[in-house]
């Protein structure tokens, strides 16, 4: 009868040992459940601060980005609508051509006799712009002269 009792005792503290170990793998397992949902609710509040961030800077953005705000803007800055002349293309060999407005505008003047941007050049001048086959850069107008401005549309 000693040997059961002794194969008993060896096999309860057997089990107790394992209960032991299967007890400490469930606390280990629940704090780690624990440190994940602390983690993801963080991770969470991250989201929605950024979330929140993004939908001002988006509305902000709209505030900026509206005609009204844009013209104010380039009244500030001294800016107007581009007069005839001032818009330029670069085609893709480089060459600089006039953009199809000023074309359009340069043959109106041509057919009603009136003189051309080049043609209107000071007596000083230099006509390298006009031997390169592009128009002469207009220069800059002074405040007076501006274009009228045209009343804000929102």
């Amino acid at each position: 009868m000693g040997t059961l009792s002794r194969e008993w005792a060896i096999s309860m503290a057997f089990s107790l040992v394992l209960l032991l170990v299967f007890g400490l793998g469930l606390v280990w397992l629940n704090i780690e459940r624990v440190d994940l949902a602390y983690e993801l609710n963080k991770m969470q509040r991250q989201i929605d601060e950024i979330e929140s961030l993004s939908a001002k800077l988006e509305v902000e953005r709209n505030t900026l980005i509206t005609p009204g705000r844009l013209r104010e803007v380039a009244r500030e800055y001294g800016l107007g609508p581009a007069r005839p002349g001032q818009i330029r293309r670069v085609a893709a060999s480089g060459e600089i051509e006039a953009s199809p407005l000023v074309a359009a505008a340069e043959d109106g003047k041509a057919k009603g006799g009136a003189k051309g941007p080049s043609e209107t050049r000071p007596a000083g001048a230099k006509a390298s712009a006009k031997s390169a086959g592009a128009p002469k850069a207009p220069s800059k107008a002074p405040a007076e002269a501006k274009a009228p401005e045209a009343a804000p549309t929102n």
